[in-house]
């Protein structure tokens, strides 16, 4: 797609579009069990596909969450702890030790034994090697002195700094911290590990082909929730056309879609599933980060160099024409079909924060004011981007929101050029810093607080960079040290307003996630604010 498409017939048609080849064939599989028994869920993609916590990311999510069990769920409904493994925490006076009780009897997968404190003790070491990626390894880098286990169910973590934060790590969905054996991952290795993960969850896994499918078997009488359904099947089905045939032909049971094809599937007689406005949309300028990365780019005409004051004044300038010049509305009626919002938006801050301001207004859409605020940073005539139009977890559409934005950008002389990539292979490159300045769209989760977000994305020492690196670690550092929940709201605010003010990502709005699901699909209690898919053990 080129720069002469106009942008009101690809809105039209670009509902669900991606850019990659749509009708790839569908997974059959070995049928284990009678098809009423299976249910084959079908996602758009997932990370770079290892169940490993240290390897890992919340874009494994959608794969790996059954066959495991976190040491402290959510309920589904508010997204508040609940006991999982761990059947009660609770911390020093100080906030530097903090005591796990773990559930006894809980079994592992294939005869590995029962797990205990030892296994969750080897799970969180590991975050500790100098190439661990997880987004929890820096937190426990940075703050974990020494880890005892005075038995087999209690688990004694010591850190060196005041850490109120530290029952997130554990928790469904944001902590990631799913248990391994031990005695699994040394007796066969880590490579093999990630292969056929070994966990305690409402499924174990039977097999699968990377890039393509894995499939599981639900486990009789699990402790937590005994599935309704004996088979599990999750495919990747990037193409949204494929995930909808698949649909109509009974050959997948929940698969997400938006744009187009929700209309489509309304149409038809399948039914919809909503998570309402939980995912913040924004566009990744890459490349304001610090000078010891790749990504480095004071020449970057929206990173400015730090120690020239009139290049970071101009910087933010073309930040802020990179906003105005995307029409917004355009994108929520045309590509989301109205299923999003131009909600307030500070990144990271959804509205059930604390803290959060109805004052912080996205960017209208002003492509003539755009134009002069690129004139009055030096780029009257414009300048050229790399953009990557990628499929990722957390944002389905982002190829065709991406081309939005990019056909917009072209219209005040910013010119794209795009450099498709994979986000398996284009993941790691961002946790490293080494995307070339490539732009992407990204569609954040929820986390409890928004400054356990901008600890893990927006510090210099965080394990990604999805906005900034840099600028704000004293703020960061400030409220992370404040144990006192409404001060740090405070600080929280004044820090979403800052980020607000200086226009790091290009905002676009707040989607509601929308799954099609077959008549043999009852009930799904996914979690509240969650844009991935979670839950499926308790699927009727």
């Amino acid at each position: 797609m080129t720069a002469v498409v106009d942008r009101r017939a690809f809105l039209r048609r670009a509902g669900g579009l991606g850019l990659a080849i749509v009708g790839a064939p569908l997974v059959t599989g070995r049928r284990a069990a009678a098809a009423g028994d299976r249910l084959v869920v079908a996602v758009s993609q997932w990370g770079i596909e290892t169940p490993l916590a240290w390897r890992s990311v919340q874009a494994e999510k959608p794969l790996w969450d059954s066959v495991y069990d976190p040491l402290i769920t959510r309920d589904p409904k508010t997204f508040e702890y609940r006991p999982g493994l761990a059947t009660e925490w609770k911390s020093s006076s100080d906030f530097k030790t903090w005591t796990f009780k773990l559930r006894s009897g809980v079994k592992f997968h294939e005869g590995y034994g029962e797990l205990t404190a030892e296994d969750v003790k080897f799970t969180v070491e590991q975050h500790l090697k100098p190439d661990a990626q997880g987004g929890s390894a820096p937190f426990f880098r940075n703050n974990l002195d020494r880890i005892e286990t005075p038995d087999k169910s209690t688990l004694v973590l010591h850190f060196k700094n005041r850490v109120w934060e530290t029952p997130l790590n554990f928790t469904q969905f944001v902590g990631y911290q799913n248990t391994i054996s031990k005695k699994y991952v040394e007796s066969v290795g880590e490579e093999k590990a990630a292969l056929h993960p070994i966990g305690t969850g409402p499924y174990r896994h039977v097999e699968g082909r990377q890039g393509d499918y894995h499939r599981f078997e639900a486990v009789p009488n699990h402790w937590r929730k005994t599935p309704a359904f004996k088979e599990l099947v999750i495919r990747r089905v990037p193409e949204p056309a494929t995930r909808l045939s698949g649909l109509r032909a009974g050959e997948i049971d929940i698969g997400q879609v938006f744009g187009d094809y929700l209309e489509q599937a309304k149409k038809v007689g399948l039914k919809i599933h909503t998570a309402p406005n939980s995912a913040c949309n924004w566009v990744i300028l890459s490349g304001q980060t610090t000078p010891d990365r790749e990504d480095y780019c004071p020449a970057c005409p929206w990173a400015g160099d730090p120690a020239d004051k009139r290049s970071l004044e101009n910087a933010r300038k073309v930040r802020l024409a990179m906003n105005l010049a995307v029409n917004k509305k355009a994108i929520i009626q045309g590509l989301w079909k109205g299923m999003g919002s131009e909600t307030p938006f500070s990144y990271y801050y959804y509205p059930f924060h604390k803290g959060y301001s109805a004052d912080w207004k996205i960017p209208p859409y002003d492509p003539e004011r755009a134009k002069k605020l690129l004139a009055e940073a030096g780029h009257a005539s414009g300048f050229e981007v790399r953009v990557n139009p990628m499929v990722m977890a957390y944002a389905a559409d982002g190829p065709d929101i991406m081309e939005a934005v990019s056909l917009d950008w072209e219209r005040v002389g910013i010119k794209s050029k795009r450099v498709p990539e994979m986000t398996s292979t284009f993941g790691p490159k961002s946790r490293m810093r080494k995307t070339n300045r490539t732009h992407w769209v990204y569609g954040s989760p929820p986390f409890d607080e928004p400054v356990l977000a901008w600890s893990r994305v927006l510090h210099s020492k965080g394990a990604f960079n999805l906005l900034c690196d840099g600028p704000y670690d004293e703020d960061i550092e400030t409220a992370m040290k404040e144990l006192d929940a409404d001060k740090r709201a405070k600080l929280s605010s004044a820090l979403g307003q800052k980020l607000y003010d200086d226009y790091r990502g290009v905002m676009i709005g707040i989607k509601s996630i929308t799954w099609a699901m077959t008549k043999k699909v009852n009930a799904w209690p996914t979690l509240a604010y969650v844009p991935m898919e979670t839950n499926y053990e308790f699927i009727s």
